[in-house]
């Protein structure tokens, strides 16, 4: 049986908590602060190395230190950019943080067709397997989630989809579902959730 609802309705995935305009404008502050960080760091290690080359044809002595120097800011890009990429994925399941364009763009990335598909194999997987007694508990439900997420006349809410990615993506790719110390029916609840954000294709 398929789950139609309103996902904002009492009952159905709701965000992690509620965020005060405060603290959305300083998660995107932070969000921008983190990307100027790549950027500039980015271009400082490229003229980095671009510097070490040049050197050393004409100072070899201090194409060492150019690059050594180069690679330790490229490295500080790196972190930026994962710290980043952390910070949408955590905002994305704020629905008040979904006035924030690049949170916003993020859960609709993960509602799409294509992401669904990815996320409907993983859960084929897991239950071909069943490893687990918590999984084989859920059968039903995760085999309906299956097929929901694989229906293209059914739309999935935005923010249902990113709770759907992080609980059969993030954590099943790291054991964590499976190794968690969440009981059967907790998973049956978040799963119950994820499939209240599902409802009919609005006709065109």
């Amino acid at each position: 049986m398929r789950v139609f609802a309103d996902a904002s309705r009492p009952g159905a995935l709701h965000a992690a908590g509620e965020m005060t305009a405060r603290a959305v404008e300083d998660a995107e502050r932070r969000l921008h602060d983190l990307r100027r960080e790549e950027w500039e760091d980015g271009a400082v290690a490229a003229a980095a190395f671009a510097l070490a080359i040049a050197a050393s044809a004409v100072r070899p002595t201090l194409a060492l230190p150019l690059f050594v120097g180069g690679l330790f800011v490229a490295g500080r890009s790196v972190v930026a950019s994962l710290r980043r990429s952390d910070l949408l994925g955590r905002l994305a399941v704020e629905r008040d943080a979904y006035s924030i364009a690049e949170v916003r763009e993020l859960a609709e990335q993960k509602a799409r067709i294509v992401n669904r598909h990815k996320l409907s194999r993983a859960i084929r997987w897991r239950l071909e397997l069943l490893e687990d007694p918590r999984i084989v508990a859920n059968t039903d439900q995760l085999a309906a989630l299956a097929e929901e997420l694989d229906d293209p006349q059914l739309e999935l809410d935005p923010a249902c989809a990113v709770a759907c990615s992080r609980l059969l993506m993030e954590q099943l790719s790291s054991g964590a579902l499976i190794e968690s110390v969440l009981p059967p029916e907790d998973i049956r609840s978040r799963i119950v959730q994820i499939r209240f954000g599902f409802h009919p294709q609005a006709s065109e």
